[in-house]
């Protein structure tokens, strides 16, 4: 049961962290935040773990344990170990049903101008657990605690992995090629300021991610919609009951009526869910055409793409105001959020 108050950390797509620290704010109040790096945000808070588990713009949490130092060569490694030998761990909440033999993993990470790897840091970590706490290494398939280990030039950040695949990937789901992770799609979700008076659109909903995050909150009506009768099918699957899902081109929303959607968030098609030999700029005309008739007076758009030229074109040929927002890391890939509105 946990007591007082602790720090954790969350990890995010690189980008999306201060979209992440606005919802650790909303939904943890009086929620601290310490420290904010690549894809990692350490906060404080004495909220209950299950109020800590609503938050859905992050991958995973953790139980921040030690920040410590590490020097940049592989002779350092035996002062880790020492330092790892000395934390102390059995009085933390999540890990007070350890005993000796209890079977552990470390997954290390590492970044910055080092003579040692991620593997040897890994291994000094584990060998002085193991002179502590008789802990012994586990596998992926078999282990009772997953500890993490994020080096960052002479820092050392250690914490214990509270989260599975489970949460965020809200389950066991079907995913369509090019789909989001269910915590991006919330994080655009969440920009888009979800209200319960929303009439709300993903013109490209794919296998329903997004429209299944918006459906974590009321609105007055939820529709998703994609070009594919298979990939419909799968949406129908994935989403619940306040959710419409229809089969309906995105440069051709014929089921939707003008100036009725005052909230879309969408993932159009970019990077490699693009066809070669698809002409995207026609793409995004059309679709934006569409869009500007069907959203309201003030009606405003969230967008994920890395189709700079084509969006921008778009928007000003149907006088559609286009923002750039965030720029994220993804696959590889650097796509950017886009806020549109409409004046």
């Amino acid at each position: 049961m946990q007591t007082g108050s602790l720090t954790y950390m969350a990890t995010t797509a690189p980008g999306l962290g201060s979209i992440a620290i606005s919802e650790i704010s909303a939904k943890l109040p009086g929620a601290w935040i310490q420290n904010q790096m690549r894809g990692r945000i350490l906060f404080n808070t004495d909220a209950p773990w299950g109020q800590i588990q609503e938050l859905k713009c992050v991958d995973n949490l953790y139980l921040h344990i030690a920040w410590l130092k590490i020097g940049p060569h592989r002779n350092h490694l035996g002062d880790l170990t020492d330092d790892f030998e000395s934390i102390s761990l059995l009085d933390l909440p999540f890990l007070r049903r350890a005993r000796p033999g209890s079977k552990v993993i470390i997954n290390a990470s590492r970044s910055g101008k080092h003579t040692f790897s991620r593997f040897e840091a890994a291994k000094a970590a584990m060998k002085g657990l193991a002179k502590a706490y008789k802990f012994t290494p586990g596998t992926v398939d078999d282990h009772e605690f997953n500890f993490r280990l994020d080096i960052v030039d002479q820092d050392a950040l250690f914490s214990l992995k509270l989260t599975d695949s489970t949460f965020r990937f809200r389950g066991q789901r079907d995913f369509s090629k090019g789909a989001l992770r269910p915590p991006i799609a919330h994080a655009l979700i969440w920009l888009s300021n979800p209200k319960p008076e929303d009439t709300f659109l993903d013109p490209f909903c794919g296998s329903g991610t997004i429209v299944a995050e918006r459906s974590l909150y009321t609105a007055q009506s939820i529709i998703g919609s994609d070009l594919s009768k298979n990939i419909v099918a799968i949406a129908k699957a994935n989403v619940p009951d306040n959710v419409e899902i229809v089969q309906m081109d995105a440069c051709s929303l014929t089921d939707i009526a003008d100036e009725s959607i005052n909230s879309i968030v969408s993932n159009p098609p970019w990077g490699k869910q693009v066809a070669q030999g698809e002409d995207i700029g026609k793409l995004y005309m059309q679709f934006f055409q569409e869009m500007n008739r069907v959203l309201t007076k003030g009606g405003s758009a969230v967008l994920l793409t890395d189709r700079k030229s084509a969006i921008q074109a778009a928007a000003e040929s149907t006088n559609l105001q286009c923002q750039e927002l965030y720029t994220i890391s993804l696959h590889g890939l650097l796509p950017v959020v886009y806020q549109i509105w409409k004046t």
